[in-house]
């Protein structure tokens, strides 16, 4: 009859290290891990396009006055909707700078160049990102 090795030896032969890996790949947590809401994920995406999200977000809670929110989700899309709308808005600006850019001057005369046709790419290319991650984000829009 054969001699058959126990679980426990050889698990333990493996090694401290390898059970370490398996732990760490796991996932396992005391705590849960934290998650960034959408409204975070624009509003970084906004500061990274040069503008301060809080500022549009006051300005916008001064013009509409005095607004109740039934609950926190409510607020959320509220939110969600004016940051969304300001990326749109800047995306839309830099897309039409980029045009007159490579259109040409004030005259009408053509400046095109090789640099100002790859950053108009490089813009589209950016646009298209920023464009998928509108359709994650924000599916209704």
């Amino acid at each position: 009859m054969g001699h058959t090795v126990d679980t426990y030896h050889d698990i333990q032969m493996k090694g401290i290290d390898f059970l370490r890996n398996v732990y760490a790949t796991s996932g396992l947590a005391i705590k849960p891990k934290t998650q960034v809401s959408k409204v975070e994920d624009l509003k970084e995406i906004i500061h990274a396009w040069g503008m301060n999200p809080e500022q549009l977000l006051t300005r916008e809670a001064l013009a509409e006055g005095a607004t109740t929110y039934v609950d926190q989700e409510d607020y959320e899309n509220h939110q969600l909707a004016v940051l969304s709308n300001s990326l749109k808005q800047l995306i839309r600006q830099e897309a039409v700078g980029q045009m007159r850019l490579c259109s040409g001057g004030p005259d009408g005369t053509s400046t095109q160049t090789g640099s100002s046709l790859i950053s108009l790419k490089n813009s589209a290319l950016e646009f298209q990102v920023f464009k998928s991650i509108f359709t994650i984000i924000n599916p209704r829009v």
